[in-house]
């Protein structure tokens, strides 16, 4: 029994050096180095990780690249002393107010400076508007890092800060900050994804729980006339409060050519009550098309990479 107590410790210090040196290799290589690896928690099927405020209790926060804002529920904000910043339009909803988290906690990782909204979650969550989360993190929240949602392995990666290039592993492009309409504020909007061997340019949406949906201005573009006519529709809760959207067989939808799409791929097009960008890109890419694959964003460099796991 000594002998299998003495070698426990040794092995385990060999392991955490072979970790220790495989780290730093990928370091000096100009490989990706995470700072946290935590779980991807599943908010009705929406992606989420754990955080903090401080000392105070774990919060359930959805990843939203969709979205500029991040966004607390207005009891937690009150609870960590959030004040307001900056005063909203006339014809906010009660209670609703910027703020500013100036630390939030993904396992070892503090997010600093993130913009927030906050607001009383309580009625849009019972109304399926938003899944059950105590708040969001917006794309604004990875400022200057790398954000790995690994779909497979049910893992949320984060770097450190930035300050040098990276490379980019997998099947690579580059991302934007593009307006959502022409008065809209700034999202992500990527290169490379393509729809029955079609270039798409495409927001990344986290809350969106489809494939790819086609904007109008880009159907006849995408040769997606004759799909667009479909008379099928699916329910969507999350996306714009909760809409319907046509939903129509597709041939392949792709990222530089790496298939991400089922064996009966799925196309959707807007209905009146889903929002429109003015034709500045052509559709939004959401989770349907990762569940297979590890989707990695950069933004310090401004790039995405994808890959199937």
């Amino acid at each position: 029994m000594l002998m299998r107590r003495m070698l426990l410790p040794i092995c385990l210090i060999a392991a955490l050096l072979t970790l220790s040196v495989t780290q730093a290799l990928a370091q000096n290589s100009g490989g990706v180095k995470f700072a946290t690896e935590v779980p991807l928690v599943d908010c009705d099927g929406m992606p989420c990780v754990e955080a903090r405020i401080g000392n105070g209790p774990n919060l359930k926060m959805g990843i939203d690249i969709g979205d500029v804002d991040s966004v607390l529920d207005a009891a937690y904000a009150e609870a960590a002393g959030l004040k307001p910043t900056a005063p909203l339009p006339a014809g906010a909803p009660p209670g609703m107010y910027r703020t500013v988290i100036s630390s939030i906690s993904v396992g070892t990782v503090k997010l600093a400076n993130v913009g927030t909204m906050a607001m009383v979650l309580s009625d849009m969550i019972s109304q399926n508007q938003v899944p059950h989360v105590d708040g969001t993190l917006a794309y604004t929240a990875f400022k200057d890092r790398i954000l790995q949602i690994d779909f497979v392995a049910r893992k949320v990666r984060i770097s450190e800060v930035l300050t040098t290039p990276a490379d980019c592993p997998g099947t690579c492009d580059k991302i934007s900050l593009i307006t959502f309409g022409k008065e809209g504020p700034p999202i992500v909007v990527a290169d490379g994804f393509e729809i029955n061997g079609k270039k798409v340019s495409a927001q990344i949406d986290t809350m969106y729980s489809g494939t790819l949906l086609v904007y109008t201005a880009s159907i006849e573009k995408l040769q997606l006339a004759g799909a667009a006519k479909t008379t099928k529709s699916r329910d969507f809760p999350f996306t714009d409060g909760g809409v319907k959207m046509k939903e129509a067989p597709a041939e392949k939808e792709s990222f530089r050519g790496l298939t991400l799409s089922g064996p009966a791929p799925l196309v959707y097009f807007p209905t009146p009550d889903v929002h429109e960008p003015d034709g500045l890109f052509d559709a939004t890419v959401g989770l349907e098309l990762f569940y297979k694959a590890a989707l990695t964003l950069n933004f310090h460099d401004m790039t995405i990479s994808v890959e199937k796991r």
